[in-house]
């Protein structure tokens, strides 16, 4: 009998999988305790957040050298006096506004009375109206029943006999037991919530530097340094931002209120508070909160002015408020992605019920920054944060696999709008994917199909670049926008660097290197040293150069005997591993040495991140005249060559295509800035 491990169902599961059921166990368990505990987390969670907006007062009240007991208490007390202050106005409010409805119920009828005309103006409606009106008659005067075979009497005496007996219901005078009862039922889960709130604050409050010390022996004294700057910053950061957003909230609400008192709308502080609380449930909480005194202002008024004035009111006001002060006072905003600020909203309302509804943006927040400085809890981060999940060199990879041009050539315009050239996004994210692939390829995960699909979707992002202007390829532009004559223009200024590549002019030219084919990029062995040479093709085009692009084939035993290349001056060949055949660039260099023009000189460009070992014993082996590690260091090197005065000027050793790639900067000329316009869309 083979042994057990050899049969497929009884092998052990691998590592991650195990580690994926133990993570949704965990969750299980912490949505579980949440639910079941929600009567004492949800007042504690409500006091964290308290004293998050009373700590910095305290802090204050702290440096005026006020006693911690004395200010913990003074602070608390305001703060639970304006809350209970707000329910006290909420209540009578409340009162006031449903003594007065039932005054406007003409009005209301008057309206649905109208809207309902005027629906059945239109014939599919009034067929439904007809058909709902036969159906209520049938329903007051139903046919007889004749299925028993009885013969009914006279009219007069079947409609007696059907008639109705009324029937009323009187409930006994309460007990006082029972109003006592009663009442207890529905003031003491409020009362004994704002307790337990009441109690958590202080506590928290007089024990903060307390707990701070047990969360840092909690999360670990080895780096004690950086555990305390964590939550110190984490604190002040959650700190600012609640009361920033309550603040702002709280303008919302006063501007509310006041607006539909203006407007005569009943209860506006009601109203007005229910905005600002609103204003806490991201996205849909300030259009709830509309709901009620659109309906009230439909019915206080028996035309449409109030309530037309309240929907402006409330809409310019959430778009004010969302479009022009949040994105100033919150910056880049809260941190969340607006997906996870949905489905925060959505667990957290279905866990603790309305509370749930009006903590979720808070608590999430709590959760997103625990998650940028706590190592164990980077995982909120991920998920919640709005930060990118992929750097851009992986998105761009990802692209590449998926075949997506468009997309990939529309990353890199955003990085060269960004500020960077188009050759410094090459050598950083182009590059930086390429070297992916060539890993994934080593290792078996990328076959042949997929690497030519890379090949080819860099050849048509190539394509969809070749448009923009030759200077962006190589300066840094800064990008403003501007009134010019009543119209938006988006001005790109180029800024010119030390660093900085210039497009060559025939003056700039040795003799010769004018000619169409002066340079070649041959692909080394793999289509991705094909894209590579592709790449150095295009920016040395945009130099004003003439390049010729060659497949790896081009250089294989089978084509080398037909391989023309007698009237270059300069060979680039591209690779992206040669640390497992060197012998092959070495011997590759001696065969093109007898076919070449003996002017002709040789550039290797190695695009590895960690190739220095193997680009080293390359260069004490092979036969090049240059090296390169990076596209921008390839372009000077070729820069070099095509303005010396002669080919063989330019073999010398004091000349810059021989310092070229052992750091030295060749000589340019430095034209003047230049500034381009384009019409924004």
């Amino acid at each position: 009998m083979p042994p057990t491990s050899s049969f497929p169902i009884f092998a052990s599961p691998s590592p991650s999988r195990v580690a994926f059921v133990q993570g949704l166990i965990i969750a299980a368990i912490l949505i579980t305790a949440l639910y079941v505990a929600r009567e004492v987390l949800v007042p504690l969670a409500l006091a964290t957040l308290l004293s998050f907006v009373l700590t910095p007062p305290l802090l204050f009240l702290r440096r005026l050298g006020i006693p911690k007991v004395l200010g913990v208490a003074t602070l608390v007390s305001v703060a639970f006096c304006i809350i209970f202050s707000l329910g006290w106005l909420i209540s009578s409010e409340a009162a006031q506004l449903a003594v007065d409805v039932p005054r406007y119920q003409s009005t209301l009828a008057e309206k649905i009375s109208k809207i309902a005309r005027s629906a059945a103006e239109t014939p599919a409606i009034k067929t439904v109206a007809e058909a709902l009106e036969e159906f209520q008659q049938e329903l007051a005067h139903p046919k007889p029943d004749t299925s028993v075979g009885t013969t009914p009497g006279p009219p007069e005496q079947v409609e007696a006999k059907n008639k109705p007996v009324p029937v009323e219901i009187h409930e006994p005078e309460p007990q006082p037991f029972e109003l006592l009862q009663r009442l207890a039922g529905t003031l003491l889960p409020p009362v004994a919530t704002a307790g337990i709130v009441l109690l958590f604050v202080i506590f928290i409050l007089l024990q903060r530097e307390d707990l701070r010390d047990r969360l840092i022996r909690l999360f670990g004294t080895s780096d004690l340094q950086r555990t305390t700057a964590t939550l110190n910053d984490a604190a002040e950061r959650l700190s600012r931002y609640f009361i920033t957003q309550l603040l702002v909230n709280s303008a919302f609400g006063i501007f509310i209120a006041l607006g539909l008192w203006l407007i005569g709308v009943p209860s506006p502080t009601v109203w007005g508070i229910l905005a600002m609380l609103m204003r806490f449930v991201p996205y849909v909480g300030s259009f709830i909160a509309a709901a009620p005194p659109l309906l009230l202002a439909a019915i206080v008024e028996p035309g449409w002015t109030t309530f037309l004035l309240t929907a402006a009111l409330y809409l310019i006001s959430e778009l004010a408020m969302g479009q022009l002060v949040e994105p100033v006072v919150y910056g880049h905003g809260t941190g969340l992605s607006p997906i996870a600020i949905v489905i925060a909203t959505v667990f957290w309302t279905w866990l603790w019920g309305p509370l749930g509804l009006l903590l979720a943006t808070p608590l999430t927040v709590v959760l997103v920054v625990l998650g940028r400085h706590t190592e164990g809890l980077q995982f909120f981060d991920l998920l919640l944060g709005d930060k990118p999940a992929l750097t851009p060199e992986q998105r761009f990879y990802q692209r590449l696999l998926s075949g997506d041009s468009a997309e990939a050539a529309d990353q890199l315009e955003t990085c060269a709008k960004e500020g960077q050239p188009f050759v410094d996004c090459f050598d950083e994210i182009v590059l930086s994917a390429l070297q992916s692939a060539q890993h994934d390829a080593e290792r078996g995960a990328l076959d042949e199909e997929n690497l030519e699909r890379v090949s080819t979707t860099i050849k048509e992002v190539i394509e969809n670049l070749r448009d923009v202007e030759s200077q962006r390829w190589f300066q840094k532009v800064t990008q403003k926008k501007i009134d010019e004559a009543g119209r938006g223009l988006a001005s790109l200024t180029l800024v010119e660097e030390e660093d900085a590549l210039v497009p060559l002019t025939p003056a700039d030219l040795a003799p010769g290197w004018e000619a169409e084919g002066t340079i070649v990029c041959i692909g080394g062995r793999t289509p991705l040293d094909d894209a590579a040479a592709v790449l150095l093709s295009a920016l040395a085009e945009k130099l004003c150069l003439k390049p010729r692009t060659l497949g790896n084939e081009a250089i294989s035993p089978g084509h080398f005997v037909s391989l023309d290349v007698t009237d270059a001056k300069l060979l680039c060949l591209c690779y992206f591993s040669i640390a497992s055949s060197p012998a092959h660039v070495r011997y590759l260099i001696r065969r093109l040495r007898t076919i070449i023009h003996p002017d002709c000189a040789i550039l290797v460009g190695y695009w590895s991140k960690n190739g220095n070992g193997a680009l080293k014993a390359l260069k004490e082996t092979a036969e090049a005249d240059a090296y390169a590690t990076s596209m921008r260091e390839a372009l000077k090197i070729i820069m070099s060559a095509a303005r010396a005065h002669t080919v063989a000027e330019s073999m010398t050793d004091s000349s810059p295509l021989s310092r070229a790639g052992k750091s030295a900067k060749p000589s340019r000329r430095k034209p003047p800035l230049r500034v381009v316009a384009e019409e924004s869309n």
